[in-house]
């Protein structure tokens, strides 16, 4: 045996390359998947992961990038979707390709892990063939990574970290293996070092990792034991339970005077109780190993319509359920001597849901949760495979060759149905058009797909009327979060906008307000619209309450709007006010730029106001408005050389049509500060007349 095992090298290498084979053309129709539902506030439209070099200064910032704000959160995926950042910007392909890296090397990971616990103490005499552990090891392997519900944790860009975490989490658990089997301290305490690092990363990948030392403890408990831990057990029976209880008690205390609030917080934004999310979870796990072991394409979804339990028997099958989980743990503990295997696939998989399938507001239902704690479910399906193989291949040919054929079915059939799910993946209408279907009850679909259509850059005025209604539909089915109909009438209300219909724009907006205060957007454009509208004292007033809603920290956008509201009638003094307050909070704002030098010249304030509206330009050199302002503020200052210059400079850089379009423009528009067009037009012609000269007249 020890000859053969000598050959694990070789083994390994024939392994990692079937693997590729195997999981490569499965997926080979994602590479051009295109971005989908949280990519976008995650990577798309998150700035500190859009790095331009790779000093370590914007290394660094890639770690802090938790919703685009400087908060530290999951450095290591972020800094490889920072990476791809560099090296592709948009273009999915290079996330596609270290997404499916990372899940052929944690297929990988886990045959060796398999490989090396098929060797430990309580198992040694079971398998002692080494071409029994490869297969069972590699057929583990096989199964978990084929298997249509990791496609979500694979082909989901930002679900990099779920999958990253998972790789690095089997990777500990192969060290420590291995250094628990380790003849010499050296050696151990290499491999224990290697096992605390891969577990530092996995923590750093995603949270969900803080259950790995639980995990090595139940490895340990269940293949390394030196005591018989059921006898252990009854001996200390008292002391277990008055532990138990003494554990409950804390909890019960903790929750009774608050001090879990910062825990629960988050239930305040969902439609559904803590309560009501633990007798849920019972159920939905139990759904997840359906679809493990029955994964139809029909049966995967980004979204799933869950009815809430809001009491132990409605609905029916919650009890139901609960008695089942709790069965199931019981034959997993009752095992441990008998069947480790089984044991252990069964109580890793409950302890690794124990994070995202319990107390914390996460959203209901979503299947990446399943990609690591499923990752030893078919290991003791492999071991049984094995022993019915091993037993039939010399007793019963025919019998082994109907397994072997019914085997090789089921992997392909596995593959088949990966490939055609990854199929709804090709772009975000495919996806939610498949999720509407499935999840008819579900107001996130339809208010997907809306988003889609109605934000598509080439829109129609018909695709504005189906985002219109799907978003109508939206309103009245089931929601994961209480505000989200806030975000569905702003929506409703950019579109109306859009159509030119302000009236009903302003009716959206309103009732998103009254729904959620301090979602500030729908504010926001409330004040838009009113100004548009000319109702400068209603608008005036609703940046009044946005600046109280808001606070200190997020007032910036209705300091710059009262100040560019009070710049339209014609009050600079008081305008000014305001534009300084929003310039201290973003400097570098070419809006507030513009509307600070407006002010200012119009005070009689030439020079500073030439200043900002220079810097203006610098920051925001393609917006016609700020050159005319920087002109007008020129030639109120009686410094027409410079007029004359800033007028050349602009008729470089834009085209002649734009110019005379933006002088034309409808001086009551309200969306920017009115400009002196009287003052502007004879300098602009005068300037093109001189220029027109001078190409045409031969030079000297």
């Amino acid at each position: 045996m020890e000859k053969e095992l000598k050959s694990e090298m070789p083994r390994a290498s024939i392994a990692f390359l079937l693997l590729v084979l195997l999981i490569l053309p499965i997926y080979s129709n994602t590479f051009q998947a295109s971005w989908h539902f949280d990519d976008k506030p995650n990577i798309l439209d998150n700035q500190r992961l859009h790095i331009k070099n790779l000093l370590p200064s914007s290394i660094v910032q890639t770690f802090f990038s938790l919703g685009g704000t400087e908060t530290f959160w999951r450095p290591l995926p972020n800094l490889s979707l920072g990476l791809n950042w560099y090296y592709g910007q948009d273009n999915t392909l290079g996330y596609h390709v270290v997404n499916l890296t990372i899940h052929i090397l944690t297929a990988f990971l886990l045959f060796l892990a398999c490989r090396a616990l098929l060797q430990a103490p309580q198992l040694k005499d079971r398998y002692r063939q080494p071409q029994a552990i490869h297969f069972i090891a590699l057929l583990t392997a096989v199964l978990w990574a084929i298997n249509p519900i990791q496609i979500q944790a694979v082909t989901y860009i930002v679900q990099r970290m779920a999958s990253m975490a998972a790789m690095f989490y089997i990777a500990s658990i192969y060290f420590f293996i291995k250094a628990r089997m380790a003849a010499f301290l050296k050696t151990k305490l290499l491999l224990f070092t290697a096992c605390s690092l891969c577990a530092g990363c996995a923590l750093m990948s995603k949270e969900n990792a803080a259950l790995l030392p639980f995990s090595l403890l139940l490895l340990e408990i269940t293949f390394f034991r030196s005591v018989d831990l059921l006898q252990w057990a009854k001996t200390h029976a008292l002391a277990l339970t008055c532990g138990a209880l003494a554990a409950v008690g804390i909890i019960f205390f903790l929750f009774y005077t608050g001090s879990l609030d910062f825990l629960f917080r988050g239930y305040t934004l969902r439609t559904f109780t803590l309560w009501e999310r633990l007798l849920a979870q019972p159920r939905i796990v139990l759904f997840y190993i359906s679809q493990i072991f029955y994964p139809l394409p029909s049966r995967l979804s980004i979204a799933h319509d869950v009815t809430l339990s809001p009491s132990l028997f409605f609905p029916w099958t919650t009890l139901p359920a609960i008695l089942v989980i709790v069965v199931m743990l019981g034959l997993g503990i009752r095992m441990l001597n008998k069947w480790p295997l089984v044991s252990f696939a069964i109580l890793f998989f409950f302890l690794n849901h124990a994070i995202e399938s319990t107390i914390l507001p996460l959203e209901l239902i979503f299947e990446h949760r399943n990609y690591l704690p499923s990752l030893f479910v078919f290991l003791p399906i492999a071991a049984g495979l094995w022993t019915l193989f091993d037993s039939y291949r010399l007793k019963n040919r025919f019998m082994f060759n109907l397994l072997v054929g019914c085997l090789v079915l089921v992997m392909i059939g596995l593959g088949c149905f990966t490939y055609i799910r990854n199929r709804d993946w090709r772009n975000e209408t495919t996806l939610w058009y498949d999720a509407m279907k499935k999840a008819p009850m579900d107001a996130r679909p339809p208010w997907t797909v809306a988003i889609n259509l109605a934000w598509d850059k080439n829109v129609q005025m018909v695709e504005l009327d189906v985002a219109l209604a799907l978003f109508e539909k939206a309103l009245t089915l089931n929601q994961v979060g209480n505000t989200l109909d806030a975000h569905i009438l702003r929506n409703m209300g950019l579109i109306y906008a859009h159509k030119g219909d302000h009236e009903q724009a302003r009716k959206c907006f309103e009732k998103g307000i009254r729904i959620d205060p301090n979602y500030l957007k729908n504010r926001y454009n409330l004040i838009h619209t009113l100004v548009r509208e000319g109702e400068w004292d209603a608008a005036i007033e609703q940046t009044e309450k946005g600046i109280a809603v808001a606070g200190a920290g997020r007032s910036f956008e209705f300091f710059k709007l009262k100040g560019y509201i009070l710049l339209l009638q014609q009050r600079p003094e008081e305008a000014l006010v305001f534009l300084r307050k929003a310039l201290s909070m973003n400097p570098e704002d070419a809006h507030v730029l513009l509307d600070t030098g407006t002010a200012l010249s119009r005070m009689g304030k030439y020079v500073n106001a030439g200043f900002l509206l220079n810097r203006a330009i610098k920051e925001s050199p393609h917006a016609i408005r700020t050159h005319y302002a920087l002109i007008e503020n020129s030639i109120k200052a009686k410094k027409m050389q410079k007029a004359r210059l800033y007028t050349r400079n602009m008729l470089g850089r834009f085209k002649v049509k734009a110019v005379i379009d933006g002088l034309n423009s409808r001086p009551d528009n309200h969306t920017t500060v009115p400009m002196a067009s009287e003052m502007l037009a004879p300098l602009i012609k005068s300037e093109l007349l001189r220029m027109s000269t001078e190409l045409v007249e031969p030079s000297s």
